[in-house]
Order: structure tokens, then C-alpha cells, then sequence
């Protein structure tokens, strides 16, 4: 027969602020956690759909945004910004106009052509009809993907990668103290 014997040699007052501390430092630990898998989140979110969409990573993670977890709200939300998901054409590389449109970043853009807005803005732009004028400005829509990826990475990865960083940061916690 198996028998463990604990005697607690200091008080209990003692016992309690240990405990407090331990709780403090598990709080610590699962903000911090929270807060790494939001920016690995939101890192892996903009490079898979980046790959996807064959476009800069940074375009897509500035359409991004994170809203960081602190000890009085231990939440993380990455979500999207206003703008998100749609990548102005002429922020793809340099563009080049040519006969049969605009070719920017190994995209063809039929009937389109390069302006520059009176207030200094350059642009890939298009006709919305065969008059002069209404001109609308090309943009690539990412959005769907950026779902696809969002749901994807909910159903696999996340929470184990939260559980793998919390065990790290609570590990590093519970040795300096």
C-alpha cells in the first residue's frame, strides 16, 4: 500500500499567500499565452491566405487586427479591420500599362489603365461604363479566403497551440519566482 504523508510545517496564513501567488502567476501566464497565440494566429492566418491569393503577407495582416488580452479581460479576439479583404490593385507591385490593359505583380487587368487623381493618388483604374466617366479603382477581393482560413485554423491548431504556450509561459513563471 501506497501512503503519502503531508505535514505543512508553516502556517496556514503562510499557505494562503503562496497560493495567491501561484494564482496571480497562472493569470500571468495564460495572458501572455493568450496574447502569443493571437499574434501567431494572426501571423499564420496572413501568410496561408497570402499564399493562397498569391499576394504580399503584408498586405493581408494589415487587414488584421488583434485585440490583446490584460489580467482584467483574459480574451483574445483576431478579427478583421473595416477595409479587410480587399487589396488595391496598384499597392501589388509596379504596375505596367500595356495594350490590352494594366499588368501589375503577374496579373492582367483587361481594360484598365493607369491614372493619377487630381489629390496625387496613382491608380490602376477601370470604366464602369462606356462613358468617360464614372472611373472606379481595381481591387482584389480576399475576404472569402480569409474565412476559409479563419474557420480552418478554429477547427485545428489553435487551442493546442495556446495549451503548448501555456505550459511554456507558466513553466518559465513558476522558475523565476
Amino acid at each position: 500500500m501506497l501512503a503519502v504523508n503531508i505535514v505543512t510545517t508553516p502556517d496556514l496564513a503562510s499557505w494562503q499567500q503562496a497560493l495567491t501567488a501561484t494564482e496571480q502567476q497562472v493569470n500571468t501566464a495564460a495572458v501572455r499565452a493568450l496574447n502569443k497565440t493571437a499574434r501567431w494566429a494572426r501571423s499564420h492566418l496572413a501568410s496561408a491566405t497570402a499564399k493562397k491569393s498569391n499576394v504580399k503577407v503584408g498586405l493581408v495582416r494589415n487587414s488584421l487586427s488583434v485585440v490583446r488580452a490584460r489580467p482584467s479581460k483574459p480574451s483574445i479576439v483576431v478579427g478583421l479591420n473595416q477595409k479587410a479583404g480587399v487589396i488595391k490593385a496598384h499597392k501589388l507591385g509596379a504596375a505596367r500599362q500595356n495594350a490590352s490593359g494594366v499588368r501589375v505583380a503577374k496579373r492582367q487587368f483587361d481594360y484598365a489603365f493607369l491614372a493619377q487623381m487630381p489629390n496625387g493618388h496613382q491608380g490602376v483604374f477601370r470604366r464602369r461604363s462606356k462613358s468617360r466617366l464614372p472611373i472606379q479603382e481595381v481591387q482584389i477581393v480576399i475576404t472569402g479566403r480569409l474565412r476559409d482560413e479563419m474557420e480552418s485554423l478554429s477547427e485545428r491548431g489553435l487551442m493546442d497551440n495556446f495549451e503548448r504556450i501555456f505550459e511554456r509561459e507558466l513553466n518559465y513563471l513558476m522558475r523565476v519566482a
